[in-house]
């Protein structure tokens, strides 16, 4: 019997490029260790490009449905007992009820403390997660598609922050500042870049993802960031826009931040 093997990046990369060639057929069976794998094929099934991660046989889910579920159906949170697990909260909830949010990171935090990640960082990276949600609500144009969602185990702590909206493109371009940009990828560049936003340079906006990367200092991570059909990942101790890798891929719905450290 085969071994079955992880869902990775890669290997939903590879799915998803033969599924917009007509060319699937029968996928091998993976098992979800990582969440930001399943996260992104949300996205793809939003551009209807693959189904939901909660409906294909080929993939064997490890404590991760409850979230899945939330994200495929009208639920507004979910979050696991006693400070660990998973959490999700849809974006629209952040305006509308803070204190709910307030909680939703707190129970993030807790998460992250049980997983072994030290209290100070923690605090970096639950205001970074924050910081990336907020993006939804300025940037998307679609909030009550967006969510927020955190998975945790021992060494291991992951978030991700998804939305249908219109994409990095064309939220930039909204300025004219922008109209340069060529695609999605030139599109993930800037709005990577500290003080760069569709409002503009003067404005003094778009820092929350020098955010991400200042709380991250000396954390061993994996950042991936989509939008349309281009991906920018980076990884390792201190990841920076410095060693950045970007990519065409599939193309996929709105935008998605996913980002994985390790103890």
């Amino acid at each position: 019997m085969p071994e079955i093997g992880s869902l990775t990046f890669a290997a939903l990369d590879g799915i998803a490029f033969a599924a917009s060639r007509g060319r699937l057929g029968e996928v091998p069976e993976y098992v979800a260790d990582d969440l930001g794998p399943l996260i992104e094929m949300v996205q793809l099934a939003r551009a209807g490009l693959l189904p939901r991660p909660t409906s294909v046989p080929w993939l064997h889910l490890k404590g991760t449905e409850a979230v899945l579920r939330a994200a495929a159906s009208d639920s507004e949170r979910c979050t696991s007992p006693r400070g660990s697990g998973t959490g999700f909260l849809r974006c629209d909830l952040l305006q509308a009820e803070p204190k709910t949010w307030t909680s939703f990171k707190l129970e993030a935090h807790k998460a992250a403390l049980a997983a072994g990640f030290g209290g100070q960082g923690v605090s970096r990276l639950i205001g970074a997660m924050g910081e990336i949600a907020d993006n939804v609500l300025e940037h998307s144009q679609a909030v009550p598609t967006g969510f927020v969602v955190f998975s945790s185990r021992h060494g291991c702590f992951e978030f991700a922050v998804a939305d249908d909206g219109i994409g990095a493109l064309a939220s930039l371009r909204s300025n004219l500042e922008y109209a340069h940009l060529a695609d999605e990828g030139d599109a993930l560049q800037c709005a990577l870049t500290d003080g760069e936003s569709r409002y503009g340079k003067a404005a003094k906006r778009g820092t929350g993802f020098s955010t991400l990367f200042r709380s991250l200092v000396n954390m061993n991570a994996s950042l991936r960031f989509r939008s349309g059909d281009h991906v920018l990942s980076m990884q390792g101790t201190s990841p920076t826009l410095v060693n950045a890798h970007v990519a065409r891929k599939a193309r996929a719905s709105g935008f998605m931040t996913s980002v994985r450290c390790m103890t």
